[in-house]
């Protein structure tokens, strides 16, 4: 059974199928730069919030996905979630320097989700807060280099036409 050990949280505040978040998770997964650093079938970098009660979540979250039977997070506003992260999740093994939610768009795009980092040096006319969207393929390895501190603010300002981070520009 694979342990907590650095992993970056998702959250979901929409009710996202769970076809969508097995889809999230094979497709966060799925970078080679992943792959080849910690082996294929290894990748296990990112869990699921889906309570807030956090000593309920023991493991990585693995694809597939089951069916979720309660949203906590439901309607919640990205602010709200960092509130939430900054104050409930203690890292290790959970990092709470950036997140990720799943939302509304989330499940109309399905291929979308929103990252949240603190700011580094806000200026005084920034938001404490960058809050980006960012497809699957590219949201828990920018989570991961942010948590990590390998880099800061410049992976989330590296967005396509369209303000969405996507993997080829990661």
């Amino acid at each position: 059974m694979t342990s907590l050990n650095d992993n970056s949280p998702v959250f979901c505040t929409a009710e996202v199928p769970a076809d969508l978040l097995t889809k999230f998770f094979e497709e966060a997964y799925s970078p080679s730069e992943l792959v080849d650093e910690l082996g294929a079938g290894n990748v296990d970098i990112g869990v699921l919030i889906n309570t807030e009660d956090m000593s309920a979540i023991t493991k990585p979250t693995l694809p597939p996905v089951s069916d979720q039977s309660s949203w906590p997070f439901k309607d919640k506003s990205a602010e709200e979630i960092w509130g939430f992260a900054k104050e409930n999740i203690k890292y290790p093994p959970i990092y709470n320097r950036a997140i990720a939610i799943l939302d509304d768009q989330t499940i109309k795009d399905k291929e979308t989700c929103v990252l949240v980092t603190r700011r580094s040096l806000p200026k005084e006319d920034q938001s404490e807060l960058i809050i980006v969207r960012s497809d699957f393929k590219s949201a828990l390895m920018i989570l991961n280099i942010r948590n990590l501190a390998i880099a800061g603010d410049e992976h989330f300002a590296q967005t396509d036409s369209d303000g969405v981070i996507r993997y080829s520009q990661a």
